[in-house]
């Protein structure tokens, strides 16, 4: 089973009087599911950004099954590895949510007719699916 590591990660922006992540050290195993919650400021969307590969620590380490971060093609591991939803939600705003869902399929090499199938199972609102 997948897992993503943090061995005393910490974060630090720069010119920022103080680190926005400090000392975190957490196994994430795969097939769980996780909250991460705390106040407004807290370094909950900075832990995401470093969990996802859009930054990386200024301490620490990150590691999906045993790799760094750091030593991983990025795009690569964003594309078949890890998903993330973002606050604003980036989705192309021309096409349906099926056609947002089955994209980046489609950019994997999953074929446009076999996309759909798989996708369905994921959008459980039928509201949301457009046939």
């Amino acid at each position: 089973m997948s897992a993503l590591t943090l061995e005393n990660v910490t974060y630090k922006y720069k010119n920022a009087q103080r680190a926005a992540v400090s000392g975190i050290s957490h196994v994430f195993e795969g097939g769980k599911v996780y909250a991460i919650v705390g106040p407004s400021g807290s370094g909950k969307s900075t832990l995401l950004s470093l969990l996802a590969g859009l930054d990386l620590p200024t301490e620490g380490e990150v590691a999906f099954d045993g790799n760094s971060l750091a030593g991983l093609d990025l795009d690569r591991y964003r594309r078949e590895s890890i998903s993330m939803i973002f606050q604003a939600f980036h989705l192309f705003p021309l096409m349906t949510v099926m056609e947002n869902v089955c994209f980046p399929m489609e950019l994997c090499g999953v074929n446009p007719k076999d996309a759909k199938p798989r996708a369905e199972p994921c959008l459980e609102c039928e509201d949301y699916i457009r046939r």
